[in-house]
């Protein structure tokens, strides 16, 4: 064998040995590739999963604020709606003033126990029925008071307040959840509610 031959033999060896390195590293590099590829889908699989599981937690949270923010004005419009029949209660006082009031008067005092009342506030318009019943007492003009009477006993130890108003704010706590069941069922089928 010549050395024509054996270089031509050696370059045979060495690029079939070049081609066998080239292919191993070819697969490698493919292997590498699809795992590289499988590893990019598992994080674009797990980032969207962050992504979902980030902007379900935003939503609910967002949902939450709004839900509070709702409940915050529903009971401002409830306190507000409050306030204002409880200003309309107060102004139909004074109808409780028509027909009939000396006997209202009559059993507002009578309720009253049996002390030594020193003063009686009573709405101006009162005085002489403060005096009729309370004949030792002197009776003091309040225009707050609508009807009924304020009284204090000589050392002021003992005060009895029995005024449309004071009953009125007694019983307003029972009072506003009918009248507010009352308001929503009236919004909700435009039909009043039954009296």
């Amino acid at each position: 064998m010549g050395s024509e031959e054996l270089i031509g033999s050696l370059r045979k060896a060495g690029e079939k040995q070049v081609r066998l390195v080239r292919e191993a590293a070819e697969r490698e590099a493919d292997a590498v590739r699809a795992g590289a590829g499988l590893k990019v889908e598992q994080l674009r699989a797990e980032s969207a999963v962050r992504r979902s599981v980030m902007a379900a937690a935003e939503a609910a949270a967002a949902v939450a604020e709004a839900q509070k923010r709702a409940r915050a004005q529903r009971l401002l419009a409830e306190k507000t709606l409050s306030d204002r029949l409880y200003s309309i209660a107060i102004g139909s006082l004074r109808r409780l003033r028509d027909e009939g009031y000396p006997d209202a008067f009559e059993k507002l005092a009578r309720e009253l126990p049996s002390f030594e009342w020193r003063t009686v506030r009573v709405n101006p318009a009162d005085a002489g029925l403060a005096r009729r019943y309370f004949p030792g007492a002197e009776p003091v003009p309040d225009e707050s008071i609508t009807g009924g009477l304020d009284a204090a006993t000589v050392d002021g130890a003992v005060r009895v307040i029995n005024t449309f108003e004071k009953r009125l704010q007694r019983a307003w706590p029972e009072m506003l959840p009918v009248l507010m069941k009352d308001i929503y069922q009236e919004v909700s089928d435009g039909a009043p509610a039954a009296p």
